[in-house]
């Protein structure tokens, strides 16, 4: 197994047979993985194989990395055999995905040569199914017979590959080598993969899921690449190149995956804004793929340069903020960005092919994954350990108001209601604590035969205040508003009962009276102004009045429907007023 494995490295590295053009078998067994042959350029990818002929060669390496490009490369080489035996030797290429690969071998007969097709674009059509393969061509040479070998290559999108001179053993060898290792890799990833969905399944955390997305996609593209099941046959090569698609779709769940595990959204709203429209681009992307594959891969290698480092970026700005969670991250990316960046390098023809530009990105992503499900790991237990630390302290605080007030036990009992019962933001009644007053203050209403009216408030353009100016902002702008609330009369209850709605509750109070009451706290919201970074704002409010019938059994209830229905009235009708149910 170890001699297997220093063979699949020794034919991806720097050993070499020759360093001509001229590659000379001298005894059964010779190979050839890292030599020179001759290249020309046909950027019309029209010209015969007559014109060929006649055109003039470069030197060249054995590696291709063309970028993405319509010419067709041409490579030509001599095979001499000066061995004493009749010899069969293959050029066979290292990657599965080559478009078109044709080979023209010389004959017996002078200037007679044989040709032959392989492919992703001859991959069959119809009913049956192609098996993915390497190209590989025969070459059957004689003792003492030289062969003249023209092979080309045109791409569909990137060419990087090499092409090898090697026998039947070596072949056999390598394929058994390439095979377990390839086994091995996959099988260690699908393994992470089930974990971490199974983890999914349990917690629920979205982060989990946009996880095991990514590297469901990565894991299509690899087997896709190199051939395994159940991506190892096709129908046709359109077939074949829908599998690419799971590139920008997985860079897309990446960073959904960085958006959750830096908490962008909540810390760095800006970022995430940009992170939103790089997930769109890429999806967009994978859309016009399936359309316009050359196109959209040159375009999504194009936005990788970018958005990859801005991710690194972004984990740096979101640890600043003081989320360790980030460091994490930064490592996994780092390492997988430098080898992500060699890759990209390589397909757009910059880089040479060689084993650090081709697999150096599998040996990162493993690595990359496995650091991020440790990321996720620490985010969940530092959240469930700052959960724990806040029920502890909480507990502490009750025992010390225990010991401390033990002759005014009820009264703690009753603060630590009216505590449970705040909005912690603007120290209003919580929905629960309404309901639990108004059925009180309806039974009351009721024996008494008093009204009973509320209003239902809604910051007006909420949405656009916090798009602009942030969600500190829009927290101020709802406290400044909770403010006025505090502000009517002792027997009211004012409560949040959402975000950015309120419910002001009017005991002995007409609809007539709640209409004035209403009218008097929008001109009081019209005149506050908010203080920003920049500037200032001010803002308004809309309301909707409702009476409650005591005579009903859900009267609140039924009050806050009619009172939601007016406030719709109100927002229809041009905001910043007041409408009443039984006015419409």
């Amino acid at each position: 197994m170890v001699r297997f494995f220093l063979l699949f490295l020794f034919l991806f590295s720097t050993s070499s047979i020759a360093n001509t053009k001229d590659l000379i078998i001298t005894e059964k067994g010779d190979i050839f993985t890292d030599f020179e042959v001759e290249t020309y350029e046909d950027k019309s990818a029209s010209q015969s194989f007559s014109e060929i002929k006649k055109a003039k060669f470069a030197p060249h390496s054995n590696r291709i990395s063309t970028g993405y490009s319509t010419s067709v490369f041409w490579f030509r080489f001599t095979l001499i055999n000066k061995s004493n035996q009749d010899l069969i030797y293959f050029a066979e290429f290292t990657e599965n995905a080559a478009h078109k690969v044709h080979a023209f071998i010389s004959q017996q007969k002078p200037f007679n040569f044989s040709e032959e097709r392989q492919g992703v674009a001859y991959l069959a059509l119809g009913d049956s199914s192609d098996e993915l393969l390497k190209p590989k061509f025969q070459i059957n040479i004689k003792s003492g017979e030289t062969k003249t070998v023209y092979l080309n290559i045109l791409g569909r999108y990137a060419n990087f590959t090499s092409f090898n001179i090697i026998d039947t053993p070596t072949i056999n060898s390598y394929k058994v080598t390439h095979t377990g290792f390839y086994s091995l890799y996959f099988g260690a990833i699908l393994a992470i993969l089930i974990y971490n969905l199974a983890i999914f399944g349990f917690v629920r955390e979205i982060t989990y899921l946009y996880y095991t997305l990514y590297v469901a996609s990565f894991l299509t593209w690899q087997l896709c690449e190199n051939g395994f099941f159940p991506f190892d046959r096709f129908s046709s090569a359109s077939h074949f190149y829908l599998n690419g698609l799971s590139i920008p779709i997985g860079l897309a769940f990446l960073v959904c995956f960085a958006r959750t595990i830096l908490e962008t959204k909540t810390r760095l709203p800006k970022i995430d804004s940009i992170l939103k429209a790089i997930t769109s681009l890429y999806f967009l992307l994978a859309l016009n793929a399936v359309f316009f594959t050359q196109a959209s891969f040159m375009a999504i290698s194009f936005v990788t340069t970018f958005s990859m480092p801005f991710l690194l970026y972004s984990g740096i700005k979101s640890y600043k903020t003081g989320n360790k969670s980030a460091l994490i991250f930064l490592i996994a990316q780092t390492s997988f960005l430098s080898m992500s960046t060699l890759f990209s390098l390589m397909t757009e023809g910059y880089l040479d092919y060689s084993l650090t530009t081709k697999h150096g990105l599998i040996a990162a992503f493993l690595i990359e994954i496995f650091i991020f499900s440790l990321a996720i790991a620490y985010r969940i237990r530092m959240h469930e350990q700052e959960k724990t630390n806040i029920i502890s302290q909480a507990n502490q605080d009750l025992d010390n108001k225990v010991k401390e007030r033990t002759l005014e036990l009820e009264l703690s009992k009753k603060k630590l209601v009216e505590f449970a019962s705040k909005d912690p933001l603007t120290n209003l009644f919580n929905r629960r604590f309404l309901y639990q007053m108004s059925n009180e203050l309806i039974g009351i209403a009721k024996r008494e035969n008093t009204p009973i009216s509320l209003i239902i408030f809604d910051i007006d353009n909420f949405k656009n205040i916090n798009d602009t100016f942030g969600h500190a902002v829009g927290d101020n702008v709802i406290v400044e508003f909770s403010k006025l609330l505090q502000q009517t009369r002792e027997c009211d209850i004012a409560s949040r009962i959402g975000g950015e709605e309120f419910l002001l509750v009017l005991p002995n109070t007409s609809e007539a009276g709640a209409v004035e009451i209403a009218n008097q706290l929008l001109k009081k919201t019209e005149h506050l102004i908010i203080g920003t970074d920049d500037t200032s704002l001010s803002f308004t409010v809309s309301g909707g009045i409702s009476s409650v019938l005591t005579d009903k059994e859900h009267g609140i209830e039924l009050a806050i429907n009619r009172g939601d229905q007016a406030l719709y009235q109100a927002k229809e009708n041009g905001k910043n007023q007041v409408q009443s149910f039984t006015s419409y």
